[in-house]
């Protein structure tokens, strides 16, 4: 059976930007890179995005890791295997550096204005090693507001705190250089995904290419 990768992108992000870089990573799968409005809009259950019933690999990198463990539709479906990049059980937890008081903030500012708060995470990404600051900006300045808007409410509001991917390969990737999702954030999750195995990348900051290549 030939393998199809599925990729849930991280928050007003289409990851198609990084499309020739990251097939490299399965050249014979099938893959499809999920925009970022298709997957805003099935938050409650990703498994409601056509097609992804098929996938043999389902990849969610930060936003889009936290709606694949929260999907309820991937509780009985066992026959795919995830990765997870740069997730995190919390996006407002004591050890990083948002809260919810702002991320809430920025979620309203992103109805009128969406500008400042796209700032705000291109200046944590502002020392990651790479160009693809400016591919994430120009990609992030095309999203709908609404939706901007809608995915920060859901970093602010969302956790993990059940356990999640029993009975399947899960595998989690993250970046020592991670100024967004720290690392210590990640490795909160190690209790919460039991039998997942879990790597560090010494060089990685954010950005997918780089963790998985």
């Amino acid at each position: 059976m030939k393998e199809v990768w599925f990729w849930l992108p991280d928050w007003a992000v289409d990851m198609a930007i990084w499309e020739d870089d990251l097939m490299n990573v399965a050249p014979q799968a099938d893959h499809t890179f999920v925009p970022y409005e298709s997957m805003v809009s099935a938050l409650d259950d990703v498994c409601r995005i056509p097609g992804i019933e098929k996938a043999t690999t389902v990849v969610g990198w930060g936003l889009g890791a936290l709606a694949l463990m929260k999907s309820p539709g991937f509780s009985g479906k066992t026959c795919c295997d995830w990765i997870l990049l740069s997730p995190f059980a919390d996006f407002c937890d004591e050890s990083g550096e948002w809260t919810q008081q702002n991320l809430r903030f920025m979620a309203k500012q992103c109805l009128t204005n969406p500008e400042p708060s796209l700032n705000t995470f291109a200046e944590v990404f502002e020392n990651e090693f790479g160009d693809w600051q400016d591919d994430w900006m120009a990609s992030a300045k095309k999203v709908n507001k609404e939706l901007l808007s809608k995915g920060l409410n859901y970093l602010a509001e969302t956790r993990v705190v059940e356990p999640v991917g029993e009975g399947r390969n899960v595998q989690v990737v993250y970046g020592r250089q991670d100024a967004c999702v720290l690392p210590a954030q990640t490795l909160k999750l190690k209790s919460l995904l039991p039998g997942a195995s879990f790597k560090e990348r010494p060089k990685a900051g954010h950005w997918p290419p780089l963790l998985l290549l």
